[in-house]
């Protein structure tokens, strides 16, 4: 097949009035076998023909004259790539929607591995062709990692893409670190393309390319002159009705065509008559490590607000509303929910604690300074008066089934306690000056951990394990109440107020660490909790009286 003279095609453009514009470019001067290279699309025909038999998923439009993601509520394309001398198109177009999908979906445009997708999936570290759904698979199976972890050039000699053979690089840890997708859609009719378009994101496209192709530079292509080359795999980005054409993303760098955009005109080359669109969906992101957050869930609490959990990705969280009554907040795992009133007339915070899967035990003061109980187990119970003459906030752990321990500050600035074993003991005193309400977290059965602001702003801490330790000053200044948890044994996590109202934690693995500085602007102090070892939730009252979110996974 003799590839075509540019003086040729411009002439032949102008004698169509073709919509479009053709020079020498550094694909049109590859010779013919390297062009053919650039094309890797595999049909399964028998596929083919049964996605191409389905019927359309919509009859009614509803779609926009005109759209362009790259300039739709923001820019959710990433920048052109070069797949070299490979026939490596189709992971180039799936990945380039994937990415685009989790910029519309998560907010993060990000710089996903078309090497990792084609060399390492069950595609095999070679530069043949593919079929987009297969490629598809692949991302729902076991996800893209990023292009740091694999850059493409990284997988041929010398990091020369028009050498092979290329190989594949194992990505350490690649699985946690992979994003995927839940699920694609083929697209056969002109009426879902363009739904899909406007409403959810770019697709996956197969074109028959032509020998005058490798020669466009700008406007709307329709094929003019030449044989046909292969077939190659693009991403659609969006389309236009008043130019009637679909609007393309390629992989063949910025030098060709329209910094590597181009334009082709309604049912040409097969890309709306011949092969399906591919859409993808429901992206799926590796769990974050370190901090993350600030997210405000909303709601209008008075008081700093308390957290447990009962089981791996479960969160109760409570605080006292603008009514002075209890309010609930809960995630499930998938998502929020609440909020919900539990009732009440109560002063300061609430605190909750559990001992077991679906149950939750509410304590908070009351107006006449009582310690007040309310429990969740198949349903809410009513409000129980437990006694006692308290002047702070009120703070309790399990450390076993059908165990609590309560922990306040009574009228007299000492620590009192109050447990449950089967049945209510105490009040005791334990002693002590305290400046601001305890907190208690248990790494173990018969292990409690206490904290509390001392007279000189200081933070405190008291412990029991068979008897009760005097007080350590652990040289932390805090200015609001304090919080803490234990996700394992001889493990603590203690959070508070700084002076700078950002929130402040120190923590215990075997010995006390420093006091780091997480940010935020905090109007309450801080209550925490933890699902599993090495993950926390942080949750405080901002100053417009939302609660806020801050977590860590390691």
């Amino acid at each position: 097949m003799a590839q075509l003279k540019i003086k040729a095609l411009v002439s032949d453009l102008a004698k169509t009035q073709a919509r479009w514009q053709a020079s020498e470019t550094e694909v049109s001067k590859l010779p013919e076998n390297q062009q053919r290279a650039l094309l890797g699309v595999e049909i399964d025909p028998a596929a083919l023909q049964a996605i191409m038999a389905v019927p359309p998923k919509a009859t009614t439009p509803s779609f926009a004259p005109a759209v362009d993601w790259r300039n739709r509520n923001g820019n959710h394309v990433t920048s052109v790539k070069d797949q070299g001398g490979c026939g490596s198109c189709v992971s180039f177009c799936i990945t380039s929607v994937v990415e685009s999908m989790t910029s519309i979906e998560k907010g993060q445009l990000l710089n996903l591995s078309e090497a990792d997708l084609h060399f390492c999936s069950n595609h095999g570290a070679n530069c043949g062709g593919w079929w987009p759904q297969y490629a598809l698979d692949e991302v729902k199976a076991r996800g893209i990692v990023d292009d740091v972890s694999f850059p493409y050039a990284s997988a041929f000699p010398n990091n020369d893409i028009w050498q092979s053979p290329p190989h594949c690089t194992n990505v350490t840890d690649r699985a946690s670190n992979a994003v995927k997708i839940t699920s694609y859609t083929a697209l056969v009719s002109e009426i879902d393309r363009k739904n899909h378009l406007t409403n959810i994101g770019p697709c996956s496209a197969v074109i028959e390319v032509y020998q005058d192709f490798f020669s466009y530079t700008n406007g709307v292509y329709h094929h003019v002159s030449g044989g046909l080359a292969g077939l190659h795999c693009v991403s659609v980005i969006g389309y236009s009705e008043a130019e009637q054409c679909w609007i393309c993303k390629n992989s063949w760098n910025t030098a060709w065509g329209n910094a590597g955009f181009f334009k082709i005109a309604y049912g040409q080359c097969g890309i709306d008559t011949t092969y399906p669109f591919y859409g993808a969906q429901g992206v799926v992101l590796p769990a974050q490590k370190g901090w993350q957050g600030w997210e405000s869930l909303g709601g209008g609490i008075t008081s700093k607000p308390d957290a447990v959990s009962w089981d791996n990705n479960r969160i109760d969280v409570v605080a006292r509303g603008l009514d002075s009554a209890v309010w609930h907040r809960w995630w499930n795992g998938t998502a929020w929910f609440g909020w919900e009133s539990l009732g009440g007339g109560i002063q300061g915070a609430p605190s909750i604690c559990s001992w077991a899967n679906g149950r939750l035990d509410i304590f908070a003061v009351g107006l006449n300074h009582h310690l007040y109980h309310k429990w969740y187990q198949g349903g809410w119970s009513g409000w129980e008066d437990l006694g006692g003459l308290l002047s702070s906030d009120p703070s309790c752990v399990s450390w076993g089934n059908n165990r609590i321990d309560i922990f306040a500050r009574g009228t007299d600035s000492a620590l009192w306690h109050k447990w449950w074993d089967g049945a209510w003991y105490g009040w005791e005193s334990l002693g002590g000056v305290l400046t601001s309400a305890p907190t208690v977290c248990s790494w173990a059965s018969g292990r409690l951990d206490i904290f509390a602001r001392g007279t000189n702003n200081s933070l405190f801490h008291k412990w029991y394990e068979g008897q009760w330790s005097n007080w350590e000053d652990l040289n932390a200044q805090l200015f609001d109440n304090p919080g803490a948890v234990s996700w394992g044994p001889n493990r603590i996590d203690v959070f508070f107020p700084g002076q700078n109202n950002h929130m402040m934690h120190k923590w215990w693995n075997g010995q006390w660490s420093g006091v780091e500085d997480l940010g935020g602007v905090l109007s309450s102090g801080v209550g925490v909790s933890s699902w599993a070892a090495n993950r926390l939730d942080c949750f405080v009252m901002g100053t417009n009286s939302q609660l806020y979110h801050k977590w860590y996974e390691g």
